[in-house]
């Protein structure tokens, strides 16, 4: 007998509960219909395809994972914030293992389009929020910004390093320190 499923942020959920144990890969929509207790035409009433399901899990294991906590996600320090992003990050490793490395694979396998679309959302969003903290960061040396240099480049290039070095298991106080040194 089916369990009626009470909404699809409940089945998000059940996709989140997969990722943890079995890794994003292990997300279909067979696997969700095993998970939530519901047939996989159900399943399909909620997420027309393989590629809409995935988008939706992975965009709300991101948001999870840059809003986990209710800390204060206003700063007045350019690498305070770096800081609570690498520390999110951390976070997120310990709730969803291998998340940061497979779903950039699964996304590009199933529908690139798609995931790229997702990421630049998310990455948008992060950039932005660093964006606003470098320029209310009035520690910055006088002198660092000018046409050779902009905030907005800044910000860009720290953000490529943040994805290296979140992607590659780099030490997170190399970049912090490098930032450091650039701006104050």
């Amino acid at each position: 007998m089916n369990i009626p499923v009470s909404s699809k942020e409940d089945l998000i959920n059940d996709c989140k509960k997969i990722v943890k144990t079995q890794g994003i890969s292990g997300v279909s929509i067979r696997s969700l219909a095993k998970e939530a207790g519901i047939s996989t035409g159900a399943v399909y009433n909620y997420f027309p395809s393989k590629n809409q399901l995935l988008a939706e899990t992975i965009g709300s294991i991101w948001a999870e994972i840059f809003h986990f906590s209710n800390k204060n996600l206003t700063f007045t320090s350019f690498t305070a914030c770096l800081e609570a992003l690498f520390e999110s990050i951390e976070e997120g490793k310990k709730m969803y293992p291998h998340f940061f490395t497979e779903h950039a694979l699964v996304m590009s396998l199933e529908n690139e389009q798609m995931g790229k679309k997702l990421m630049a959302n998310y990455w948008d969003h992060i950039k932005e929020s660093l964006l606003v903290t470098l320029q209310n960061d009035s520690a910055i040396r006088k002198g660092v910004f000018g046409e050779e240099l902009t905030p907005e480049e800044f910000v860009e290039y720290c953000f490529e390093l943040f994805l290296s070095v979140m992607v590659s298991e780099k030490r997170s106080e190399s970049l912090l320190k490098f930032v450091e040194n650039a701006l104050y």
